[in-house]
């Protein structure tokens, strides 16, 4: 068994995204050691795909010290050193918080969870925020939500959350956005847009690299 992971999910639509972004995702695997996990089948029977991702990362928390997660619409540019080096100590969660006109939205496109138990309860305590399984943003608004950000004048994190304090917000180089770009990004990602402007976007950088 590996001590690091780096896992996503392709099916249905996203598997002509994921054949832009895999052969990225299996360099960078072997390139900084990982083993690569991608699920193509369900894993979260009754509820949207959205939130496969939260069920392949509480089943991996408990085998590894380290797991990575990378969207299928979110391309590893070649020469993106390893998460591992951008990763505090004392962080069980890292990931990007973008400011947009929204506010400061954390965005779950790209994350890192540290192994054990502690990652292991918070992904539950996600997966129990029901009122958002049919949210438009699905998990991300669970997560956003324990982690407490509130819609009040924008995004933003207001309301008292015993996760936040525990967290690492990571340089937008590891999820640059549309909305919120990195100028020399290690993942660009393409989220909330059509599927077909998603692939070209993802086309258009991976012919740079």
């Amino acid at each position: 068994m590996s001590a690091k992971v780096l896992c996503s999910t392709a099916f249905g639509p996203h598997l002509e995204l994921f054949d832009v972004t895999g052969p990225a995702l299996e360099r960078y695997a072997d390139r900084h050691g990982y083993e690569l996990l991608v699920a193509h089948d369900r894993l979260s029977r009754g509820r949207p795909p959205a939130w496969d991702k939260i069920v392949m990362l509480h089943s991996l928390v408990a085998r590894h010290d380290l797991v990575v997660w990378i969207d299928a619409d979110a391309l590893v540019l070649d020469g993106a050193p390893d998460i591992a080096g951008a990763l505090a100590r004392n962080r069980f969660l890292h990931l990007v918080e973008h400011r947009t006109s929204r506010g400061r939205v954390p965005n779950t496109g790209v994350l890192a969870l540290q192994g054990g138990g502690r990652s292991k309860r918070f992904l539950e305590h996600v997966w129990a925020q029901r009122r958002f399984v049919h949210d438009r943003w699905w998990e991300n608004a669970a997560v956003n939500h324990v982690l407490g950000y509130r819609q009040v004048r924008g995004v933003r994190p207001i309301a008292t959350s015993q996760w936040r304090g525990r967290v690492g917000f990571l340089d937008r180089a590891w999820n640059s956005i549309p909305d919120d770009p990195s100028a020399r990004p290690h993942v660009v990602h393409f989220p909330g847009m059509p599927l077909d402007e998603r692939l070209h976007e993802l086309r258009r950088h991976a012919a740079l690299v």
